[in-house]
C-alpha cells in the first residue's frame, strides 16, 4: 500500500491521537501534488502553527520561511534548506518549553521539505501532536488541525 510507504520509518511520533481517515485523505492528496506544491503547503501550515500558538519569531524561524520561498523560486539549494532544518532541531533539543519544542520539530520537517518532499507529511504528524499536546484528548480540535491541512493541501 502506497500510503503506508510514504510514512514507513516514522516512528518518532508515538502515541498520537488522530484520525486515520482524515491522515488517509491528506496523504491521497499529497500524491497528487508536485513537490513545489508540498513546498507551499508546508509554508502554509507554519503560519497556521505560529497562530496557533503564538511562538514569537526568532532568526532561525524567519531562515526557515526565507530559505523555503527561495527554493521555491529556484534561487536557494536544498542543502541550505537542510542546513535550517538541523538549526529548528537543535533549538528543539534546547527548549524547556514542550509547545514549543514541537514548534520547533514541525518547522524542522517544514525546513527539509525542500530536500525530501515527505517532510510535509512529517510536519503534518507533528502539528497533530502539537493540538494533542496543547488540547489533550480534544479530538474536535485534531479533527479542524486535519481539515485544515486537507484544505491547506487542497488549495496549492
Amino acid at each position: 500500500m502506497k500510503h503506508a510507504n510514504e510514512l514507513e520509518g516514522v516512528t518518532i511520533i508515538k502515541k498520537l491521537d488522530d484520525i486515520p481517515a482524515l491522515k488517509e485523505k491528506l496523504i491521497s492528496i499529497y500524491e497528487t501534488k508536485s513537490h513545489q506544491d508540498v513546498s507551499r503547503y508546508s509554508l502554509l501550515l507554519a503560519e497556521h502553527v505560529m497562530t496557533l500558538t503564538g511562538m514569537p519569531r526568532n532568526g532561525t524561524i524567519d531562515a526557515c520561511f526565507s530559505v523555503s520561498h527561495a527554493w521555491q523560486e529556484g534561487t536557494a539549494k536544498f542543502q541550505e534548506a537542510r542546513q535550517i532544518a538541523f538549526a529548528l532541531h537543535r533549538l528543539a533539543r534546547e527548549e524547556t518549553d514542550p509547545v514549543y519544542v514541537l514548534v520547533y520539530r514541525t518547522l524542522g520537517q517544514i525546513a527539509a521539505t525542500p530536500h525530501v518532499k515527505r517532510h510535509a507529511l512529517i510536519a503534518s504528524e507533528y502539528a497533530v501532536k502539537l493540538v494533542n499536546r496543547m488540547l489533550p484528548r480534544d479530538i474536535k480540535k485534531v479533527r479542524e488541525m486535519r481539515e485544515m491541512q486537507i484544505a491547506l493541501m487542497e488549495s496549492v
